[in-house]
């Protein structure tokens, strides 16, 4: 399955990691990108966009490999432009989600199948919620309004609840989908709100990382991962060689090792940091 001898695996998160979205990426990041290409590393995004939001910033000269996208929902390989994996929520677990996030009067926005996940169908209860609407705006492209008739036997990439600053509703919401893998993540666009994202059963970054690898034969001793927020949990966990950046939350700052921030080439020193050894 491999058709390249790489000798280690670079795994980075993309938004507030690589890339920011005030000043786009480091030019120090970059040349590191291309020399990990040149002494065989293969490199490797995993990111909660899409394909189709991440193509939005980055085009088919970029130098990375590989892409875990959508929190690890799917794989991709940047350079032959081929779905390597998807995950689905079935139908009946589709139907059964929504009608629960209603109940709770939670607003929500309902992902298509992979590769057209970028689509999705949003549903307001009523109240407050700016960074709700803003998301929308951005894609909005790509937004329809909540429709039974539309939803009912759709099967779905995922969910993305959005809360306006509720620190508790990411354990409320895990136990009440105990069969799902419920993701945290801070919102990229105010930085302040909660998307607490809803995936098939062992969805997550570190899932896609770990199936990836297997699939070139890279052992996890011989992988580093990068994040920034909490959505990079599973895959900080997992890796035996992880960083964070300086800007992530202080909860993961005290437990994996600290480099500069995304905007100061921290990806570039936690390259240096674990090559050296």
């Amino acid at each position: 399955m491999n058709d390249t001898e790489y000798q280690a695996m670079v795994v980075s998160d993309f938004d507030g990691t690589t890339y920011h979205s005030a000043s786009g990426f480091h030019p120090r990041d970059l040349e590191t990108l291309k020399i990990l290409e040149q002494d065989s590393f293969v490199r490797v995004f995993a990111t909660g966009r899409s394909m189709e939001s991440l193509r939005r910033v980055i085009d088919r000269s970029f130098p990375i490999d590989y892409v875990v996208f959508s929190s690890g929902a799917g794989v991709y390989d940047f350079k032959k432009e081929e779905l390597l994996r998807r995950r689905v929520l079935s139908a009946a677990v589709t139907e059964e989600v929504c009608r629960r996030l209603i109940e709770l009067k939670l607003d929500f926005m309902l992902h298509h199948p992979i590769p057209d996940n970028h689509y999705f169908h949003y549903y307001h209860h009523g109240g407050e919620n700016p960074d709700f609407f803003h998301r929308m705006a951005v894609y909005r492209d790509f937004a329809m309004p909540f429709n039974w008739q539309q939803v009912r036997q759709m099967e779905a990439t995922q969910f993305v609840v959005v809360v306006p600053g509720d620190p508790d509703i990411h354990h409320r919401i895990e136990r009440e989908f105990p069969q799902l893998s419920v993701i945290r993540s801070t919102s990229p666009l105010d930085g302040r709100s909660l998307w607490i994202e809803l995936f098939p059963a062992g969805s997550h970054k570190a899932a896609g990382v770990e199936w990836l690898s297997r699939r070139l034969g890279i052992p996890v001793e011989r992988v580093m991962v990068i994040g920034n927020d909490f959505n990079d949990l599973h895959m900080l966990e997992w890796a035996r060689h992880a960083f964070v950046v300086d800007d992530a939350p202080e909860q993961l700052r005290r437990r994996f090792e600290t480099v500069a921030p995304c905007s100061e080439a921290g990806f570039s020193e936690a390259v240096r940091k674990w090559c050296q050894g």
